[in-house]
């Protein structure tokens, strides 16, 4: 039956051709439907190709030519005939290079853990590798030499179980920006802080990664299960929620002076401070290779050498046995009762500034002490501690202004993680509403 010749109807027909071993791909060429191939042509089907274009032909085994052949190596030296002797013995160098599968490296290898989810805030998912920072994954590297598979899985969640509501909390002031921010906005601010990222914090974590370059610091993460776009997100996320807080937590009002005095008078035990001195010490052990007789007269000759002018300082360096002599025999600021000895404590704060005491006589050594100065018990007047009670109340309510924002943001924004059914929940999930578990 003669072959009909239908007319190709006018279209731009697409093709892709892949030549195997070659690499060589077209896509996306135009043809011409008036050359289409028709039922009456036989099509041409291209050899598979094993090697360059180029390269000698070379006669196999029995005459075959190999080049009709995708051969599964590659020859050491191209255009050499492959011999009977070495297709039948692997030990024999034929000039041919088994191919052989090459596994992925180790330590190039992403461990599937990373991917875990292990909470959700509102709309966003924080994973595993959110909250294991290569930091902390140079600690884990560190800690878990000889440890078992099962050990290494609880120390990254036990990381993750410390850091889990600091980063939730993060999340729900970001989820509640976005709500706010026009979101035409936001390309703007990320290239801004994705800039930031890259000028202030990516040099510094390069130098602390050794890493010559961002590719090979980008290695380094990925090999870790982390990656620098996860890391500028993480960067914008928490640098979103600052500039948040610092809108929507006011605390910077003035604190007001009848304030600080209330809290000053309801505080008193607070501001009450024990007396205190600094003072200097000479001292000779006693025992059995020295009598108390020659341990007194040394120590006499001591505190007269003082008495005669010498330096205390100098004489406590060269003579003295006790625990500060190095440092001339010096007592740094000692609270009344502090001291080990009573009769060291009641001499230092019964002297006379300035005054030499008779030696001092305990079971196994004489002292000789001089006080520096003293303060004599106290309270710290209001005029002085306003500037502390200042900054304490700021704190307080400023504390009080975040947790009033979270509580809000947690009555609107449902918080889910994996530890919230385990024993030592987090206090961020254990404090939301009920209901509270986002299903995605």
């Amino acid at each position: 039956m003669p072959a009909r010749h239908l007319r190709p109807r006018p279209s731009t027909l697409r093709f892709a051709v892949a030549a195997v071993g070659c690499c060589a791909v077209a896509i996306g060429a135009e043809v011409d439907p008036r050359t289409a191939v028709t039922p009456a042509l036989a099509p041409h089907v291209p050899e598979a190709v094993s090697r360059p274009e180029g390269w000698p032909r070379a006669t196999g085994v029995a005459g075959v030519d190999t080049d009709k052949h995708v051969l599964s190596s590659i020859r050491r030296t191209p255009g050499a005939a492959v011999t009977a002797a070495a297709a039948e013995e692997d030990d024999v160098d034929d000039g041919v290079v088994q191919a052989a599968h090459a596994e992925p490296d180790a330590a190039e290898a992403v461990p599937l853990e990373t991917a875990m989810v292990v909470a959700r805030v509102g709309p966003e998912v924080v994973l595993e590798s959110d909250l294991l920072t290569p930091k902390a994954l140079e600690w884990l590297a560190s800690v878990s030499s000889g440890l078992e598979r099962d050990q290494i899985r609880q120390l990254r969640l036990q990381i993750c179980r410390q850091v889990i509501d600091q980063h939730v909390e993060t999340l729900l002031v970001y989820v509640d920006a976005l709500r706010e921010i026009p979101e035409d906005k936001l390309p703007d601010i990320r290239k801004n802080v994705d800039k930031a990222f890259d000028e202030q914090m990516l040099p510094n974590l390069m130098k602390e990664a050794k890493a010559a370059n961002s590719i090979e610091y980008e290695k380094s993460l990925r090999a870790k299960g982390q990656s620098l776009d996860r890391m500028r997100k993480m960067f914008f996320e928490r640098g979103l929620a600052q500039e948040w807080l610092r809108k929507n937590v006011d605390s910077d009002d003035e604190i007001p002076h009848a304030d600080m005095i209330a809290w000053y008078q309801n505080h008193l035990a607070d501001y009450d401070y024990p007396a205190k001195a600094r003072f200097e010490a000479l001292t000779v052990k006693t025992g059995l290779k020295r009598s108390r007789r020659d341990a007194w007269d040394m120590l006499a000759s001591m505190g007269n050498e003082v008495l005669a002018g010498r330096p205390f300082a100098e004489v406590a360096r060269t003579k003295s046995e006790g625990p500060t002599a190095a440092a001339g025999g010096a007592f740094d600021w000692t609270t009344k009762g502090s001291l080990a000895s009573k009769q060291l404590d009641e001499a230092v704060f019964s002297l006379p500034e300035g005054q030499l005491s008779a030696i001092i006589e305990e079971e196994q050594s004489l002292h000789v002490v001089r006080v520096v100065e003293r303060k004599e018990a106290g309270r710290t007047p209001f005029v002085e501690a306003q500037v502390e009670i200042r900054a304490r109340l700021t704190a307080e309510r400023h504390e009080q202004a975040l947790q009033d924002y979270l509580a809000k943001l947690r009555a609107r924004t449902p918080v889910w993680t994996v530890f919230d059914s385990q024993p030592g929940q987090s206090e961020t999930t254990a404090s939301r509403p009920a209901g509270g578990a986002a299903q995605r």
